[in-house]
């Protein structure tokens, strides 16, 4: 007889998946004889099972989306599609990103903080440094590539910004493609932003033709995209649990929509910003997604006042406002049709959905005056509101790339300062988050108030699955998962958050947040280059920085950066 047993090393924590993956190679682990009916009965390799009960996951990730957008958290931008999901599960006010997409949305998929990832920028503006390379480290490995290995059908659809910019031609190399970080299927773009009526898109690695359809949108693909995937995955395998990720270009510039839904808008923002963020706070407070104490910020340097502008500039920047409207009331609606898609399968109630809307703020990108052209934004050619009214008719259309003017972008953040970019302060970087999972969550409705950072979402995911985060993934040490589950708050709504501490930081921009406190430094805001200050500007208890407490580093700042090593910040 021969004996070709061998032991399987599969390293496990209690009650977890294995810590070391890909699991070993299967092994027969019977006896083997001269003949078939001298051996042990054949045995053949199973397909990895996910833990048992281990829920569907819908991921949802908004662009550019300010915390006073969607009439959810109180703006003036309907979303029946998350006022649904916040009636049947809770919505989170205290969640934070990193202040830019790349970033966060690295700090999405791996679970450490931008700079462990190597992403403290977007892939654009890589450099060759430790932390800013735009190369997804091997020893950060994504929660898509875990969940796979352990079971999960695994999907991505939308926006990419995690592949290196010189690795996206049709050569690649395609490791660090959606489908190389862990992806069984992607549909989207692999760019920071993307034109909506003629998109380059890829499904997988292949080139998708343009489109013919003269009523074609790259929003209402992508959910067509998203529908069709999940629908196919769960009847050939119903027994199995997907993974699937959610990245609409909305509401990120281009602000291409019909006009159709830009007509629901007509007239509703000729108040203006300044009046739009005091109605707002009005809101917010009515729906309980901010203390009923909460001050409005002060509107950030730079901005101007609405009743400080001429007629003509009122009337085309309220339109770019309606046009802004439009495209993300559209974006709900599209959302909303693969939620439904997902509450329609027969294992609905066993589904986890995260809908974060925004991987930052709003977007001040379209400078002080809006702008009809990305590229000269960013090559610092100002543009002139006289230029830009002529075409006032064609905004959302395809003859621009058009944006709002920054004070637009920082009323949509209300109640906070800054924007997009400024990771000094909540309006960069706090979103809102929704989260149901109808087999789990009982109090529906509720509000959560514990402080979360985007590199909490990996953790939480593997909590409740029942997976254990990987010490080697494919060959490779892995780097300490850097968040922290907060899984604990779908049943107890008064818990201490325990995120004790958290940094921020991008393009100078810094925050640091200890325990209720807050300490900001704006640096190289949008649209001014001077280098700011450290300031207190959050005392505890305080949901805002409507108060600067001190313009001077005092003792509290030194020992906050004295006591907060950089693990206790990335890690609380």
């Amino acid at each position: 007889m021969v004996t070709t047993q061998t032991k399987n090393v599969d390293l496990k924590s209690d009650g977890g998946t294995p810590t070391v993956l890909p699991r070993p190679d299967f092994h027969f682990p019977g006896e083997v004889g001269r003949t078939v009916l001298e051996s042990d009965p054949a045995q053949f390799p199973q397909p990895v099972q996910s833990p048992e009960g281990a829920p569907n996951i819908l991921l949802v990730l908004v662009d550019d989306c300010g915390f006073g957008q969607y009439g959810t958290f109180g703006g003036g931008i309907p979303s029946p599609t998350m006022d649904k999901l916040a009636a049947e599960g809770l919505r989170y006010n205290l969640f934070h990103t990193t202040a830019l997409c790349s970033p966060t949305r690295a700090a999405l998929i791996t679970g450490r903080n931008h700079h462990s990832a190597s992403f403290a920028g977007i892939t654009e503006i890589a450099t060759g440094y430790d932390g800013y390379c735009c190369i997804l480290p091997r020893n950060c490995g994504t929660v898509g590539e875990v969940l796979r290995q352990n079971g999960y059908m695994t999907a991505w659809i939308g926006k990419n910004h995690n592949t290196p910019t010189w690795e996206t031609s049709a050569v690649g190399p395609f490791d660090r493609w959606a489908n190389g970080l862990g992806f069984d299927y992607f549909y989207g773009f692999n760019a920071g932003d993307m034109n909506h009526w003629n998109p380059i898109l890829y499904e997988n690695r292949n080139l998708v033709p343009a489109s013919h359809d003269p009523a074609y949108h790259l929003t209402t693909d992508l959910a067509d995209k998203a529908i069709t995937w999940v629908r196919q995955a769960k009847t050939i395998s119903p027994g199995k649990p997907y993974f699937l990720y959610v990245a609409p270009g909305a509401t990120h510039a281009p602000h291409h929509t019909p006009k159709q839904w830009i007509d629901k808008f007509e007239g509703k923002f000729d108040g203006g910003w300044d009046k739009y963020r005091q109605e707002t706070l009005e809101r917010q407070k009515k729906l309980g997604v901010v203390p009923p104490d909460t001050k409005l910020t002060v509107r950030s340097k730079g901005l101007p006042a609405w009743d400080s502008l001429n007629a003509d500039q009122k009337r085309l920047y309220a339109r770019m406002m309606e046009v802004f409207a439009g495209y993300a009331a559209q974006c709900d609606y599209e959302l909303g049709r693969v939620v439904e898609a997902c509450k329609q399968l027969p294992d609905a109630d066993n589904t986890l959905i995260v809908y974060i809307a925004g991987d930052n703020g709003a977007s001040a990108e379209g400078g002080l005056e809006g702008s009809l052209c990305e590229n000269m934004f960013f090559n610092g050619f100002p543009e002139k509101w006289q230029d830009n009214i002529k075409a006032i008719d064609e905004l959302g259309g395809p003859k621009h790339f058009n944006h709002f003017p920054a004070a637009w972008a920082h009323a949509m953040n209300t109640p906070f300062q800054w924007t997009k970019q400024v990771a000094s302060h909540f309006g960069g970087t706090r979103n809102p988050m929704i989260i149901t999972w109808p087999a789990r969550i009982t109090d529906k409705g509720g509000v959560r108030s514990q402080f979360l950072h985007t590199i909490d979402i990996v953790p939480t995911l593997y909590d409740v699955c029942g997976i254990t985060a990987p010490m080697e993934l494919n060959g490779v040490q892995q780097k300490q998962v850097e968040g922290l589950s907060f899984a604990f708050t779908f049943d107890e709504p008064d818990s201490e958050s325990r995120r004790k501490a958290q940094y921020f930081e991008l393009g100078c921009n810094r925050g640091l947040y200890h325990e209720g406190w807050m300490a900001s430094c704006p640096s190289f805001v949008p649209w001014d280059p001077n280098r700011g200050e450290w300031a207190r500007t959050m005392r505890r208890g305080s949901f805002t920085t409507s108060r600067r407490i001190s313009r001077k580093p005092t003792t509290w700042h030194s020992n906050i950066l004295k006591s907060c090593d950089s693990s206790k910040i990335c890690g609380g």
